[in-house]
């Protein structure tokens, strides 16, 4: 993976470690498991339509996530800076 993005010019930016508030996708998992256990789906049809709805939701606010990533990038750069 590192000579692949070295090669695209691509540079990556590793989270560290035991840091799942750091990962976006850890927090949409968390999100569709709260959904999931404030509804309590008595069938898979009805879990189906709850998964949905989590999803729909988040989809509304998934520019926090654009937001989360700048800040992301200019803390980082900044911790790099200093």
């Amino acid at each position: 993976m590192k000579k692949k993005a070295e090669k695209l010019n691509i540079s990556l930016i590793y989270l560290p470690p035991h840091s799942p508030d750091l990962n976006p996708i850890e927090n949409t998992w968390k999100s569709v498991k709260r959904a999931i256990s404030e509804k309590t789906p008595l069938n898979m049809e009805e879990l189906k339509e709850t998964i949905a709805k989590a999803f729909k939701k988040l989809t509304k606010s998934i520019s926090s996530a654009k937001n989360w990533i700048e800040k992301f990038l200019d803390n980082k750069f900044k911790m790099l800076c200093t």
